[in-house]
């Protein structure tokens, strides 16, 4: 009997730090984010979807059996060893896929069928398919609660982040390759073909549909014979620079300020190294000093922000969707961005295309320094509050190409405080891949 009584109260405190345990884990918030994907940073980086996930309650499973029954109580582990589970004293299962993941409270068994269910898949599936080849050593859960939110119906609500952070759980191994997962499509339009690129700064500085604009040339190609214009000494001539000195007006630059002050500051950031999915991180450079923030959530949704990005897809002709979110750029004094080129060279072959146009929006007059310097061109730009300036990235007889002669640099800021906004467009629909994780 005091065996029972001792074994009665054993099964209590452990019902008591189990309810602590169920309480700690339901109010869990975790943040889904890839980490190290930063948005549209240049030379790399774009926006991903990102989501809060609020976990529910892992309420109590079967905590109602009675202690004197205990010769009938079952043992087994609410969680799992390699995406498997165990009994107390049972070696875990040899199936890799990857972190140990928690199964708890009333979806305990459901979670456990899960993830017996993703050990066949990746006996039957992962480990024998050729298509899989690729991708068999990165075929993991990244997260504890893989299997917990893709009983709860995660894979389908947020597919940018469950496919590849816990592939295996959502049966999504194969679509860990970016060549799988974000197939380019053979019938999607580019914005610029050979030779667009010329008409469209053409027709900005001719038609009078553009004049409210004010547009002035800073730089243009010379006029060549028609025979010359596939020859290499295209390559040689000026690129199109054009300067609006109004293009927004000293409230909307205010706003701007405001909002991007709120979406909040963070380092700046380069491209970095390739990830496992073919996506790339993002690194801290010491060529590249100045914060910057995104114009996304409550900033996208603002009239001001969508009137100026409405203003953008006007004058290029090229609709808002192709263009990144827009960048909120902050220098401080003695901040600097050295020469780089916007052109991200892997786009090329994702769904968004590459970036062939930067649309730079200065936010304030800068009392001292901070000018956008085109090295190759002998050209700089001040920065002046509501003024934007336009330049491809590509040239305009192959959008494919990079234009070098556009590399340019954000001069040290020597005096004062520097404010701007910076659009990088692309050649097909950006936003839409993006949200998937395919930018």
């Amino acid at each position: 009997m005091k065996r029972t009584v001792n074994h009665c109260l054993n099964i209590f405190a452990y019902f008591v730090m189990a309810a602590f345990l169920v309480v700690f884990i339901g109010r869990k918030k975790v943040q889904a984010r890839e980490a190290g994907f930063t948005a549209g940073s240049p030379g790399g980086g774009n926006y991903l979807f990102t989501g809060d996930y609020h976990i529910p309650s892992n309420h109590s499973q079967n905590m109602v059996e009675t202690c004197f029954d205990h010769s009938n109580i079952d043992h087994t582990m609410k969680s799992s060893s390699f995406g498997t589970s165990r009994r107390n004293g049972e070696e875990p299962n040899e199936v890799d896929a990857g972190v140990e993941q928690i199964a708890e409270g009333d979806t305990a068994n459901d979670v456990l069928n899960l993830i017996e269910a993703t050990k066949l898949y990746i006996r039957n599936e992962v480990l024998v398919k050729r298509e899989y080849e690729s991708v068999r050593e990165e075929c993991k859960n990244r997260h504890e609660l893989c299997s917990f939110w893709a009983h709860m119906g995660e894979c389908e609500a947020n597919p940018a982040y469950m496919t590849l952070q816990c592939a295996p759980a959502c049966r999504t191994c194969n679509k860990i390759d970016i060549r799988n997962r974000c197939p380019l499509d053979p019938d999607a339009k580019n914005a610029l073909g050979p030779g667009d690129l010329d008409e469209m700064f053409e027709n900005i500085v001719t038609h009078k549909e553009f004049e409210k604009f004010n547009p002035i040339i800073l730089s243009r190609p010379d006029n060549l014979p028609e025979d010359q214009k596939d020859s290499a000494e295209v390559h040689k001539k000026s690129p199109w620079m054009l300067l609006f000195p109004d293009f927004i007006t000293a409230e909307e630059a205010e706003r701007m300020i405001e909002l991007s002050a709120a979406e909040g500051y963070e380092r700046s950031m380069d491209v970095g190294n390739k990830n496992f999915d073919g996506t790339y991180g993002d690194y801290e450079s010491s060529q590249r000093t100045s914060e910057n923030s995104w114009c996304q959530s409550v900033c996208y949704e603002n009239p001001i922000a969508k009137s100026i990005m409405g203003r953008i897809a006007e004058v290029t002709g090229i609709p808002e969707e192709n263009s990144e979110f827009l960048q909120l750029l902050r220098y401080e004094q003695s901040q600097f961005y050295g020469v780089h080129h916007d052109l991200i060279p892997h786009q090329l072959e994702r769904q968004s295309g590459l970036r062939i146009l930067t649309f730079y929006i200065y936010l304030n007059d800068v009392e001292e320094g901070g000018e956008t310097n085109f090295p190759r061109l002998g050209l700089s730009v001040t920065p002046k509050r509501g003024s934007a300036v336009l330049w491809p990235s590509v040239l305009s007889e192959n959008p494919d190409i990079q234009d070098q002669r556009t590399e340019h640099q954000a001069l040290p800021v020597t005096k004062g405080i520097k404010y701007g906004a910076n659009a990088w467009i692309h050649q097909r629909d950006f936003k839409g891949p993006s949200a998937r994780g395919c930018s």
